[in-house]
């Protein structure tokens, strides 16, 4: 079976990006936020968060969408929200650590290969493992 993680989270942070902009033409009013996002203390415990959330979003799109599920799904795009932002986040910092490497392959600079080969290693490991 094919591990589909790294694709979803490609999807995820690119729906982040355009989220942005998609919600700057929405003509719509401001958002009142009355609910709570689920809170995480890393990136480990969002990526799990968000699965849940995702796990339940799938579970109410299944069924009716009446106006309880409207209200369910409501509350649960807090949570989504805020986890794409912060693993968008983490994906900016990862992307960076991967630039730093790829330079320092460039100048055959093994020491500082290792470390940042070792730092977006434990980092990515978060999300996708």
């Amino acid at each position: 079976m094919l591990n589909k993680t790294p694709t979803l989270i490609a999807l995820a942070a690119a729906c982040a990006m355009l989220a942005a902009p998609l919600h700057a033409a929405d003509p719509s009013p401001p958002r009142v936020d009355h609910y709570q996002a689920r809170q995480a203390d890393g990136i480990t415990e969002t990526v799990a968060n968000l699965k849940e959330a995702n796990r339940k979003l799938a579970e109410l799109l299944g069924g009716e969408v009446d106006e309880y599920a409207m209200h369910d799904i409501h509350s649960l795009s807090y949570t989504i929200e805020e986890s794409l932002l912060r693993l968008s986040d983490e994906l900016r910092q990862l992307h960076g650590i991967a630039g730093d490497m790829h330079f320092a392959t460039e100048g055959l600079k093994r020491d500082a290969v290792i470390d940042y080969g070792e730092a977006y290693l434990s980092g990515v490991r978060k999300i996708i493992d």
